[in-house]
């Protein structure tokens, strides 16, 4: 891929699935204390007891879903905004989560910027669906040949090897054009 930054042609790389899953996996670690701490909130004030640590997992997630009243849909939906907002805001204001830092990846545009709140907004919702069937959505940057993911596909992204791009930098300011200087006015 070409990225184009200032008129000049950058080539990236793009990331392969095996180095953005482990980028997750280290984002994901990052952000469970915190989805796990907005849970046990919502569950305290629900008058809910909180599981034992050994008691965490899909089976505890599912019997809250099924069998916690109000506030167990309550707890899991603010558990996932946290997550979601997690790689919305990284993506949003830089382009890197953490687990993208790590591991040099980093989110473009088709320009070779970080992408715009918007897209990034889009992303983050591509990346829900992509979960919510079964992850094929992820696992389809596997086979892809630019190895794009469809939360990608839908928000016009591509995940690149960070070293291979030039340091992001602000935008050069508007040059203002105050008409002709005096040595280019003719009389």
């Amino acid at each position: 891929m070409t990225a184009s930054a200032d008129d000049e042609e950058v080539r990236v790389r793009v990331a392969g699935l095996l180095r953005r899953a482990t980028a997750a996996l280290v984002d994901l670690v990052v952000v469970a204390p915190f989805a796990l701490a907005a849970g046990a909130l919502v569950a305290l004030a629900g008058g809910l007891a909180l599981p034992r640590p050994g008691e965490l997992g899909l089976g505890y997630a599912v019997s809250l879903a099924l069998n916690g009243g109000a506030i167990g849909p309550a707890m899991l939906a603010l558990a996932a905004t946290v997550v979601a907002l997690y790689f919305f805001v990284f993506h949003a204001l830089r382009g890197q989560t953490p687990g993208g830092v790590l591991l040099k990846l980093r989110v473009i545009d088709a320009w070779g910027l970080a992408p715009s709140a918007p897209r990034a907004l889009l992303r983050t919702v591509g990346g829900v669906v992509s979960l919510l069937g079964f992850g094929l959505g992820f696992l389809w940057a596997g086979f892809d040949r630019e190895k794009r993911g469809l939360h990608d596909w839908l928000a016009g992204t591509w995940v690149v090897l960070a070293h291979r791009l030039p340091a992001p930098e602000a935008a050069p300011p508007a040059e203002i054009d105050d008409g002709p200087t005096a040595r280019e006015r003719t009389v």
